[in-house]
């Protein structure tokens, strides 16, 4: 015994003299923070209604505080995956592989589905970030605003945090409009508590990945695939792959006369790109780096109005043009989109009112090219960031390109040491737990339980990795061996915790029985008082 007790002891005089070498005590400097908020579904047009009515005043202090970019222009098709599979790297649309939920490479046939989206989604995303989306789920969105006010506590361990807020989107797509703003003023609440509690050098940065259409619904899908069946071999809104014999050309022009879709598009050659729509036809042709729109009988987008007269411009030329107009930079979006290997034969389009209506899209949907669905703010503060203040427009893929010292790759060298002490009055036994992180998500450690300092009842010796984690939880599993009275067991054990600011709840279930629930608050930085089973108190000092 005395032996076990005197290797208990030396592992702790060992962790105490080398935990410098353990620590992140060697960073260099002070490196930028970022909190980035992906807001899900909010055009520039219901932002500025919905503040110039008084509902946003969290945001509205904000953007007087730093800036706004009030017409970034999203990715088209103006789809969630398309947006965060792109976002970070600035990948153009020409290159994107998620071209919307679902879609199919024209060139090796090789179909991506919904699952399969999914997933690639869910894998461009941080760790932290990546449960968010069950956050958006009517009932559980309540969720997304105790997850948003932890976020300023994972700071001091991590340089650029993001954070999906998917409530407004969810709720447009299945209640309407009512319900979309009353979401978007929830998120303001929430995100004024976040703000309140930011020192000023920390960047913050939130963005919508597109805007959200209400008005008809169109079941686009069902109505092309029942009117064309023996020509197309899918389609999912807007992309409609045709079979290999069908004249595109024949088939965009009689979408447009049969169906109620409003406008079709498809390239006619390298640099061409033709557009159907009711009452007639336009043109879309790239010269070198500048891109030219042209009609037949009427232009449907009426850029004539804003003085076009034919010449070609570049992509920045056309943003600054059309930005603030129903239909901004078509010509960029459609040219872009059917260069990528994945889009559809055929781009089929609503116009406003209408959107495509799908079991989720009851009531709103996206994915179009109005300002409604493409036309979305970027709200700025901090000192890294000042530099965009004063910028009205912006193509969103650009925005992480021009902010260069977001580091999203950077991950803590450790996770935390602790020291805890616990005694359990009842039974006079004590508590002594020791762990020590040697790198991200890994930690070993061991724990004594004794009445007398000179008689060891009870130990463990075990290493655990850390499995799972968002804002919300973690989740641990273990391996170890535990020695009670003498008879060695091994043990493997899961741990699980919930914390909302400084509380916590940690409950462990072993092999061996011997479960445990924790509470624990900590009340400043290194310090956490400990309530463990209801029957013993302590101390756990971390660092």
């Amino acid at each position: 015994m005395f032996k076990i007790r005197e290797a208990f002891l030396t592992v702790i005089f060992l962790f105490i003299l080398f935990q410098p070498v353990f620590s992140n005590s060697s960073e260099d400097g002070k490196p930028a923070k970022y909190i980035l908020i992906h807001l899900d579904s909010v055009a520039s047009y219901y932002l500025e209604t919905e503040m110039e009515k008084g509902n946003l005043p969290n945001i509205k202090k904000t953007i007087e505080e730093g800036g706004l970019i009030s017409h970034a222009v999203t990715y088209f098709p103006s789809k969630t995956p398309t947006v965060i599979s792109s976002l970070r790297t600035g990948t153009p649309i020409e290159e994107t592989t998620l071209v919307g939920w679902v879609g199919e490479n024209r060139e090796t046939g090789e179909i991506i589905g919904g699952t399969r989206t999914f997933i690639k989604m869910m894998w461009s995303k941080s760790r932290l970030s990546a449960t968010n989306l069950l956050y958006g789920i009517p009932g559980l969105d309540r969720l997304a605003g105790i997850a948003l006010d932890n976020v300023p506590d994972y700071l001091e361990k991590y340089r650029t945090l993001e954070f999906y807020w998917y409530a407004v989107d969810s709720y447009g797509h299945f209640f309407g409009e009512e319900s979309y703003l009353h979401k978007l003023h929830v998120f303001d609440k929430h995100f004024g508590r976040l703000m309140n509690r930011l020192d000023d050098d920390v960047n913050v940065i939130v963005y919508a990945d597109h805007g959200m259409l209400f008005g008809e619904g169109i079941r686009t899908d069902k109505n092309i695939k029942d009117t064309f069946e023996d020509r197309i071999r899918k389609v999912h809104y807007p992309n409609v792959y045709v079979d290999d014999e069908v004249d595109i050309s024949t088939l965009a022009r009689e979408i447009v006369e049969q169906t109620s879709i409003d406008f079709t598009f498809y390239r006619s050659g390298i640099n061409h790109i033709t557009g159907y729509h009711q009452d007639g036809t336009v043109y879309i042709r790239k010269e070198n780096s500048r891109f030219c729109y042209d009609y037949e009988d009427s232009d449907p987008f009426g850029y004539d109005t804003l003085g076009y007269n034919g010449d070609c411009y570049t992509a920045d030329d056309w943003l600054e043009m059309t930005y603030d107009y129903t239909y901004p930079v078509v010509p960029i979006k459609m040219f872009g989109f059917l260069s990528n290997p994945g889009s559809g034969d055929i781009l089929a389009l609503l116009d406003k009112p209408k959107y495509s209506q799908t079991s989720y899209s009851r009531r709103g949907n996206h994915g179009g090219i109005t300002n409604r669905d493409i036309s979305i703010p970027i709200i700025l503060r901090g000192p890294d960031v000042e530099f965009l203040y004063d910028r009205d427009t912006m193509w969103l893929q650009h925005l992480f390109t021009e902010i260069d010292n977001a580091d999203f790759n950077y991950r803590p060298a450790r996770s935390e040491h602790y020291i805890s002490m616990w005694h359990n009055p009842d039974r006079n036994i004590n508590t002594v737990q020791l762990a020590f992180s040697p790198y991200y998500r890994l930690a070993f450690g061991a724990e004594l339980h004794f009445s007398d300092p000179m008689h060891f009842e009870h130990y463990q010796f075990w290493g655990k990795f850390d499995l799972f984690r968002s804002y919300l939880a973690r989740i641990w599993i273990g391996t170890g061996i535990d020695i009670e009275n003498g008879d060695p067991q091994p043990m493997g054990f899961v741990r699980h915790k919930l914390t909302y600011r400084n509380l916590s709840a940690i409950s462990t279930l072993s092999t061996t029985g011997n479960h445990r629930f924790a509470l624990e608050y900590r009340f400043v930085k290194p310090l956490s008082l400990q309530v463990v089973n209801f029957n013993s108190f302590g101390l756990r000092v971390h660092f």
